[in-house]
């Protein structure tokens, strides 16, 4: 028999636009698995949702994101804690114009903006599908940007390991790509398991990252009091064009600032699509025989 209650699982979900989507989908009764880096900000986060949603259930997963490791024993809680899932947003990202490695020596804008949320949403399938009913879909909402418009051409074969950072319109904006190119190309698969997968892109938003990264151009800074909306105006019409997708039962949806638009050519392309998730696919493989090598000799 399937729960009445719906139940989403959210990461990056403590500060910026990720806080404003955890708010608005347990104003309308959601109960919240919340996956984060930081224990202090995930613990101060669930006793805001506690206290103004007493009868609503809110739980907390601590990982590491850049760590596919992480990711696998987070998502194994969550397969614990959790029979049927709703909804996975993929919130958290990263933009930074250093040079960051993951642990598996992945370069940091593929793992986390890339590579987590594939993983994350391979895993936690059985759960999505569970979490579908006769008359609604579950979803996976992957976390696009505007910068995927600067994006010309994807060179897969440097993705986890780029000559150069960049910022803002160089390894952010093609892992963004990446992730847009591959949820368009999974969107048949998931369908098969009653999961709907939905791409958005929620525009200028005044958050930590836009406000203080280094990733920034400094011109767009400048822009950012004039033409940068709020996280909790972004927030809602996200989740509202979210829901109004779902309750439709259309899979494979861009959205942007609330609207449904057109996909960019190199997020259409069929080849660049079919690397990306070849190139993903690889890394988790590998990764999984590195661990079980490991646990061998341990």
């Amino acid at each position: 028999m399937k729960s009445i209650t719906k139940t989403a699982i959210l990461t990056g979900s403590t500060g910026g636009i990720g806080l404003e989507i955890a708010r608005s989908l347990a104003m309308q009764g959601w109960d919240l698995g919340l996956v984060n880096r930081s224990q202090e900000k995930t613990n101060f986060q669930l006793e805001e949702l506690r206290k103004s949603y007493p009868n609503q259930e809110f739980v907390g997963f601590i990982a590491n994101l850049m760590d596919v490791l992480d990711i696998r024993r987070v998502a194994a809680e969550i397969g614990s804690r959790y029979a049927e899932v709703s909804a996975l947003y993929n919130i958290a990202g990263l933009l930074t114009e250093k040079r960051v490695m993951s642990p598996q020596n992945i370069e940091g804008h593929f793992a986390i903006n890339t590579l987590a949320p594939y993983y994350l949403t391979q895993l936690l399938r059985k759960e999505l599908s569970a979490g579908a009913t006769t008359d609604r879909h579950s979803v996976v909402v992957n976390f696009s940007s505007s910068a995927i418009n600067s994006v010309k051409e994807l060179d897969v074969a440097t993705l986890t390991n780029p000559e150069s950072i960049g910022g803002l319109m160089g390894a952010y904006a093609k892992s963004k790509a990446a992730l847009t190119a591959v949820s368009h190309l999974m969107k048949e698969e998931l369908l098969e398991d009653g999961i709907l997968i939905e791409v958005v892109d929620p525009g200028p938003t005044k958050t930590s990252m836009t406000g203080s990264s280094d990733g920034m151009p400094w011109f767009l800074r400048l822009l950012r009091p004039l033409i940068f909306k709020s996280a909790k105006f972004q927030a809602q019409r996200l989740v509202d064009a979210v829901e109004s997708g779902v309750n439709e039962g259309k899979s494979g949806l861009f959205i942007s600032e609330g609207k449904r638009k057109a996909y960019s050519s190199v997020a259409l392309n069929k080849h660049i699509q079919t690397e990306i998730k070849l190139l993903l696919d690889t890394q988790v493989q590998l990764l999984a025989v590195e661990d079980t090598q490991k646990d061998a000799v341990d």
